[in-house]
């Protein structure tokens, strides 16, 4: 079988989205098909920062860490050839299966596995300014929750695009003014649109945590 590209496996805490602060397992794949400034992973991309696991090496390892839950992120991971079978192979072996993606690609691996553990998938759809905000229409029926990175590109007009899925709201690099434009905007559609919007910090980077 062929290998799979991995940057790294570890386990922490879920410091982002709604899912904050659970025990997680995280899967770093190789690769990314966007080059977003404020990256902080740029590290997953670009580089030969990776080791080629066959999907027996990855479980080994995920199981050393017992937890319940596994992320697989990136870069992008749906970037990456390795995705489908380290996706299906997770659910099956009774995972609850978490995937960040900027939402700019679909696999159809998602769908076919959703018939059968839609409860076990939970997809974080994070679109971004440099690919103009698209999602593919293939990945929104399965989309868990929205993360919006607010940074100087986003607006209360792009957040309102995307009100028909629950909505966080990251303020880029925890900086406090982000935070007061997170606030504005949350409140703003509030009062227009009825809508309730979360505002959650990338709370690993507060606790300095992996």
């Amino acid at each position: 079988m062929k290998k799979i590209k991995v940057v790294e496996i570890f386990s922490s805490i879920e410091g982002e989205g709604s899912l904050v602060g659970y025990p997680v397992t995280f899967i770093r794949l190789e690769g990314c098909n966007l080059r977003c400034t404020w990256c902080d992973t740029k590290y997953s991309y670009d580089t030969g920062n990776y080791l080629e696991l066959s999907l027996e090496e990855i479980l080994s390892k995920v199981k050393e860490f017992k937890n319940k839950r596994v992320c697989i992120t990136g870069g992008e991971p749906l970037f990456n050839d390795g995705f489908d079978i380290l996706f299906k192979t997770l659910l099956k072996e009774g995972f609850f299966v978490i995937v960040e993606t900027n939402g700019t690609l679909f696999r159809q691996s998602i769908g076919n596995m959703y018939l059968n553990f839609n409860s076990k998938i939970h997809i974080v759809c994070s679109p971004k300014p440099f690919s103009d905000y698209k999602v593919d229409k293939k990945l929104e029926n399965y989309i868990s929750e929205i993360k919006l990175i607010v940074d100087d590109f986003l607006t209360e007009e792009i957040v309102e695009k995307f009100l028909d899925f629950p909505i966080i709201l990251q303020p880029e690099g925890n900086k406090k003014e982000f935070f007061n434009k997170a606030i504005k905007i949350q409140k703003s559609i509030l009062e227009k649109k009825d809508k309730e919007i979360r505002i959650i910090p990338q709370i690993h980077k507060i606790f300095d945590l992996k």
